[in-house]
């Protein structure tokens, strides 16, 4: 009960729901879990609505953004006007339910961006937009394991062709994304750092391929140290280090898959044998056991940075595999390299003033 209460204070006002609308992509991620050549979905995508709706009569939160994805929503093969409209269509359909269910909502287009089809996403977004609410595009970027050198060169085209579009960005803290930036330091994500995007660092859900792509607690600890250092304004570390009192990071998504599956959270879609990866018994529709769990393990609730914590990937620590190779929480010993920092830049504040000009 004591869990659920100080968990409840942390959470964001703001629900999130994915829809997966189909697995196909015209990229083979190596961190993805989906079926990129599968066409289901494709052509039954209003049928999202049923389920959008069946989570929306029980929800409490007032305001939910819907990041709308596939696979990949805009590829090249299957983009085209007829499924450009049903995307208007869904998105229609969203609002109206939206306005039923007296619930504001937003819209994100999560995309890899290498298509060619720009004049109809723009239209996408423009009729979107029509209809009152928030409508923008979402991307990730990953130098390890997403891209080949050609559609890299289209997806940092159209990044900047839709800057003023976009949402954000999402980096995924991979192991081999960490160990590029940490030995990359004038990489492409220092260009965009330096742009202006919004980036966001999210966690990876350990799935079949955790064995090559989940970090340790020791490599979260060097890329943290490396983002409070040089990219500071990288969200959840920029919160970490500007503001006293954060919400958490997760916000037990609400999942519907191309099939019409509802679930919570992306690892739970997952066959038994990637679940007999984690130590609880993970349930569909209920995280609150890996989120007590989590608590109870790092003695969360008696940290002094609870308060300011965003906490982590409820999933990743639950991962059976997990090395941990720190003696302390590795969120905790982020804070306290944050507030050692602070101290530091008092000192030579302090010291700087009292040197005569």
């Amino acid at each position: 009960m004591i869990n659920e209460i100080a968990l409840a204070n942390k959470r964001d006002s703001q629900q999130e729901y994915t829809v997966h609308l189909f697995e196909f992509c015209n990229l083979s991620c190596s961190f993805c879990w989906q079926d990129h050549d599968d066409r289901v979905g494709i052509d039954t995508v209003l049928e999202k609505l049923v389920p959008i709706e069946k989570f929306l009569i029980k929800e409490r939160n007032k305001k939910v953004v819907f990041n709308i994805m596939g696979g990949e929503i805009f590829a090249d093969a299957i983009y085209d006007e007829t499924l450009n409209n049903d995307y208007i269509k869904l998105a229609k359909g969203i609002v109206d339910l939206g306005v039923k269910y007296n619930i504001e909502v937003g819209l994100n287009w999560v995309t890899n961006l290498v298509t060619s089809k720009l004049s109809l996403i723009e239209n996408l977004l423009v009729e979107t937009r029509k209809l009152g609410v928030t409508s923008s595009l979402f991307t990730s970027f990953d130098p390890a394991g997403r891209f080949n050198k050609p559609n890299f060169e289209v997806y940092k085209k159209n990044l900047y062709y839709f800057k003023d579009d976009l949402d954000g960005i999402g980096i995924l803290l991979t192991r081999p994304n960490i160990f590029f930036w940490l030995n990359n330091p004038d990489s492409f994500l220092k260009q965009i750092y330096d742009d202006g995007f919004y980036i966001y660092a999210d966690y990876y859900m350990p799935d079949e391929t955790a064995k090559f792509q989940a970090p340790s607690d020791e490599d979260m600890y060097n890329i943290f140290k490396l983002f409070v250092d040089d990219y500071p304004k990288i969200d959840p570390i920029a919160s970490w280090i500007t503001r006293d009192k954060n919400y958490i990071s997760c916000r037990s998504s609400k999942l519907i898959l191309q099939d019409n599956t509802m679930c919570m959270c992306g690892n739970l879609v997952q066959g038994p044998n990637d679940k007999q990866m984690y130590n609880t018994n993970i349930q569909s529709a209920d995280n609150s056991e890996i989120e007590h769990k989590f608590l109870e393990k790092y003695d969360c609730l008696t940290c002094e940075y609870f308060d300011r914590c965003t906490l982590g990937c409820f999933m990743q620590h639950d991962y059976k595999h997990r090395e941990e190779i720190l003696d302390e929480c590795v969120y905790k010993l982020t804070h306290r390299y944050i507030e050692d920092a602070r101290i530091q830049q008092r000192r030579h504040s302090v010291t700087a003033e009292a040197v005569p000009a």
